[in-house]
């Protein structure tokens, strides 16, 4: 089962950007989501909780990450979760939480921005490239960096839609025409 959630919060480090060995371009940084409420007693507001999160992106949403998210910035993240265990270098173990994003963008209720089409390349019908599998990830579409599972591969809209051919025989009722 996956869990598909959406994060608002605080980029913590600055993103990191590279290639998979296939040359997918890939993004990284970790988020801070954090609980603040506003307490009577001292009239301000208190940290009471902050979560971490490490968020992964891949193909062009890995390119706009790299060229419009910084440190500091407040974003909304949407994408799937998945907790790994880990071992720490005393040997204990630990937990993480990874979000491999689906989309990413900031957060307009704590400042503005511009939004830019990116246009440097072609569509991806038109390069000849196709969703690539990423080891461990999934199948990475190289234009949206949506992360899909094998059984997602066959394109949705390729199959042929029959017609509709009851609907265009019947034409509109006549009685209700003529009342």
């Amino acid at each position: 089962m996956t869990d598909y959630i959406t994060l608002r919060g605080w980029v913590g480090t600055e993103p990191t950007f590279g290639r998979t060995p296939t040359g997918l371009p890939f993004a990284n940084f970790r988020m801070s989501v954090g609980e603040r409420r506003f307490e009577e007693g001292v009239q301000a507001w208190v940290e009471k909780h902050t979560s971490w999160y490490s968020i992964s992106c891949y193909g062009k949403l890995a390119e706009n990450v790299r060229d419009s998210v910084h440190k500091g910035q407040r974003l909304i993240v949407m994408g799937k979760l998945r907790i790994r265990g880990f071992q720490r270098q005393d040997g204990s173990p630990g937990l993480e939480a990874q979000l491999q994003a689906s989309a990413v963008g900031h957060d307009l209720a704590m400042g503005v921005s511009q939004w830019n089409k990116r246009r440097d390349e072609m569509p991806a019908e038109a390069s000849g490239r196709r969703p690539g599998l990423v080891e461990g990830v999934g199948v990475v579409d190289p234009v949206t960096g949506e992360v899909r599972s094998r059984e997602q591969d066959e394109d949705p809209f390729g199959a042929e839609v029959p017609p509709f051919e009851e609907d265009a025989e019947s034409g509109p009722d006549e009685e209700l025409l003529s009342a």
